[in-house]
């Protein structure tokens, strides 16, 4: 019985703890099952879009998928809202007392451009959330839409095209192919470049998405538009893919070499390959943006040359002037016009001619005469030092300066006569009697006795106690004898520079030697009739043996001597003294074209304007009096400092082809001779034009238009290249205007001088009250 009431009560006990332990279960869960808390739904999208959300929670994953767009109306229109699925939700929706648990989030509703109604985004998003007890949770779902709608309109001259592709480049879809001259792209904010190729071309755009309501950008495919390469189907495709070697490929296959270039250089710059895209930049012409990227690789010296064939001088002598070439800074600086820097770069250089020839330019004539003759430059000091005018402060020190140096020379008679000059500015008495003692010696030293008698007799009148000063006196009235002269025709083709030489019947007395070439030796003379320096050119002895180029040298030299205009160098005299030709004309100041073409490099289009203005200005007047040069080229014009050109050797020519015709005396590559000037026929001033189209070209392109071969069949034969092909930056204008020029037939060449200057005045910034075209009366 024992064992039994023992079993019994065990039983009774362990039913007791069962019935506690399901108590205790039960009052858990309805513990549990009372634990709510709240959830939010806050959805994030651009303020500037209307939005309508229909927001559901589910306590299991379901297969929700997003839903089609026919579905819009119902999102709009909205439904019968449940604890579980909210309708026309905006921007937050509050789901409240739910059990505490995971639930699962699924976001569907559309976005609208609230101007127009349009929907713009169909936007979807699913998530999970843990409801906490008494606790709000709050989940975030961003449903920006990645992209915004762009609207691309194409247009061909006014009209869309039939078929178009178009891509934004960078972005993984590739192009898509337009019937309706319209297409809308899906871009994220931000820049980005628009392609559009069309028949043989490709227009690029650059847009900035900067909201997620639509935009349209129109892109132009004919004129004015952002065309970047056109005449070359088969690139068009590649490009727009992005493919942009295989393009650059296709252009170099049809000649486009720079539009290949570009689109190289491009490419490689987006990759970060700035040597290779700064050389392609340089090989397609764009100097400009070459330039910078090798200043950015630090090719300082490179990046002056590609500035200033930019036209951009300013920096061209930054980028000199870190690369440590002090003197091609001060070239730059000097095309800028910045004199002073320009003078600072040749003195830190040590560059006396360069730093003489900034100070002249800069308008301080004295101060670079000074600094040639200290710096052993005396030619050119004394050329400057005798365009110091009387009414300058300097010119009593500057007619001292030209004393010593032409006593220096051994030029004594124009020492005397500065010296002469520099009491005529002193007031009486001014003057120490050593200078006049000096004057009387220089007078002495050149030959003229009188003029030293003279001056001795105005010492003795202002300082009768001078030292030895009768004994000098009567020395020089003993030495009184008459002058030595020298005829011309003892100077050889080679004579050297006398002190001073009397020339024609004692008229011209030959200073020194200024040039010499082809056609004879140039000296700086003076006309002791006139009283004025000229430069006389005495022709080569070969010409004795051909009476015929004798009479056409004078009668051609007569008419040039008839010609007075700004642009022609005025010839004042033509004669022969035992059978030597010899031709006076005025002394100029400055360089011939052909020297400063090698020393600077090509011109800029404006500069070329200016000159070839002038030019025909000249030509003209010429040319309407009947005279022919048949010499145009670079080395027969002439820039003074002040940019005056001036055509010289009129007549000339027509000698050289006279003795080349009969001795083959005087020869020379024709690289300036018109097609029918080659043949030997008549010429008219359609010559002369064709000789202009060249030295245009010259300018423009630093180089003939046949450099090789034998340039007379090459005029004849040979299509002149395009200026552009050499110099891509050469103005359009510019460039049809030589090409015409270098026509092989004269009837279509322009009909005049006069018609190319027109044509060049509105590319010559630097004359605008002269846009006329130059007349007789010019």
């Amino acid at each position: 019985d024992a064992a039994a009431r023992a079993l019994s009560n065990a039983g009774a006990l362990r039913a007791a703890l069962a019935s506690l332990a399901a108590l205790a279960l039960v009052a858990l869960l309805a513990r549990v099952l009372r634990r709510r808390g709240d959830l939010v739904v806050h959805l994030t999208y651009p303020a500037e879009l209307r939005a309508t959300f229909r927001v559901r929670i589910d306590r299991h994953r379901r297969s929700w998928k997003r839903r089609m767009p026919e579905s819009d109306a119902e999102i709009l229109k909205g439904g019968v809202a449940s604890a579980r699925e909210h309708h026309l939700v905006a921007r937050e929706t509050p789901f409240r007392r739910l059990p505490c648990r995971r639930y699962f989030v699924t976001v569907d509703g559309v976005l609208q451009d609230p101007h127009t109604g349009e929907v713009l985004e169909h936007p979807f998003a699913q998530t999970t959330a843990n409801v906490l007890h008494r606790r709000t949770v709050r989940c975030d779902l961003d449903v920006t839409p990645a992209a915004a709608p762009v609207d691309v309109v194409i247009a061909w001259d006014g009209q869309a095209p039939r078929e178009a592709i178009v891509a934004a480049r960078g972005h993984a879809r590739g192009p898509v192919e337009v019937e309706s001259g319209r297409v809308r792209l899906r871009l994220p904010l931000g820049t980005h470049a628009i392609v559009v190729g069309s028949g043989d071309r490709v227009a690029e755009r650059r847009v900035a998405v900067r909201s997620h309501l639509p935009s349209a950008v129109d892109v132009e495919l004919g004129q004015g538009g952002a065309v970047v390469f056109k005449a070359c189907p088969p690139a068009v495709e590649p490009y727009v893919a992005g493919r942009i070697e295989a393009a650059a490929q296709a252009l170099a296959r049809d000649g486009q070499s720079g539009a290949a270039h570009r689109l190289l250089a491009r490419r490689n710059a987006e990759l970060g390959r700035t040597a290779e895209a700064a050389l392609h930049h340089e090989a397609a012409g764009d100097f400009l943006e070459a330039a910078e990227l090798h200043a950015q690789l630090r090719n300082y010296a490179h990046a002056g040359e590609l500035f200033g064939r930019a036209d951009d001088p300013v920096s061209a002598a930054e980028m000199f002037q870190i690369a440590g070439d002090p003197v091609r800074a001060g070239r730059a600086f000097e095309q800028a016009r910045d004199f002073d820097s320009a003078i600072a770069c040749y003195r830190e250089a040590g560059d006396a001619a360069s730093w003489v020839e900034a100070l002249e330019r800069r308008g301080d004539v004295f101060e670079a005469a000074r600094t040639a003759l200290e710096h052993d430059l005396p030619t050119r000091g004394i050329r400057l030092l005798q365009r110091v005018a009387p009414d300058d402060p300097n010119y009593a020190d500057a007619c001292l300066l030209l004393t010593d140096t032409f006593e220096r020379e051994r030029h004594f008679d124009l020492a005397a006569r500065k010296l002469s000059d520099y009491f005529a500015v002193t007031k009486p008495g001014g003057a120490p009697a050593e200078l006049y003692a000096r004057l009387a010696d220089l007078h002495e030293r050149a030959g003229d006795i009188e003029s030293a008698l003279d001056v001795l007799e105005t010492l003795r009148l202002q300082d009768p106690s001078y030292p030895n000063l009768a004994t000098r006196t009567e020395q020089l009235r003993k030495a009184r004898s008459a002058k030595r002269h020298v005829p011309i025709a003892l100077l050889g083709d080679d004579a050297g520079l006398a002190p001073t030489i009397l020339l024609a019947d004692q008229r011209y007395e030959l200073i020194e030697e200024i040039g010499r070439g082809g056609m004879g030796v140039v000296w700086r003379a003076r006309d002791r009739r006139l009283g004025r320096v000229v430069a006389l050119k005495r022709l080569s002895d070969s010409l004795r043996d051909h009476p015929r180029a004798v009479e056409l040298f004078l009668r051609e030299a007569r008419a040039a001597a008839s010609l007075n205009h700004p642009n022609i160098v005025t010839v004042f005299d033509a004669d022969q003294e035992d059978g030597t030709l010899f031709i006076t004309m005025e002394l100029l100041d400055g360089q011939p074209l052909h020297q400063l073409l090698r020393r600077r490099g090509r011109l800029a289009s404006s500069e070329i304007a200016h000159i070839g203005w002038q030019v025909c200005a000249g030509l003209q007047y010429a040319h309407e009096r009947g005279i022919v040069h048949r010499d145009v080229k670079t080395a027969n014009l002439f820039v003074s400092p002040d940019q005056r050109v001036k055509i010289m050797d009129f007549g000339l020519a027509k000698v050289a082809e006279e003795v080349r015709r009969s001795a083959s005396l005087i020869g020379g590559t024709p690289y300036y001779m018109a097609p029918e000037q080659t043949l030997g026929g008549e010429i008219d001033a359609r010559a002369d034009l064709y000789g202009l189209g060249v030295t245009l070209f010259e300018l423009a392109t630093g180089r003939v238009p046949f450099p090789d071969g034998d340039p007379q069949h090459h005029s004849r034969h040979t299509a002149p290249p395009d200026p552009r092909e050499l110099a891509p930056d050469v103005d359009d204008t510019l460039a049809a205007l030589v090409l015409e020029l270098l026509a092989k037939d004269p009837d279509a060449r322009p009909a005049s001088a006069a018609e190319v200057a027109r044509r060049l005045a509105p590319l010559d910034p630097l004359r605008p009250a002269e846009r006329a075209a130059p007349s007789a009366s010019n």
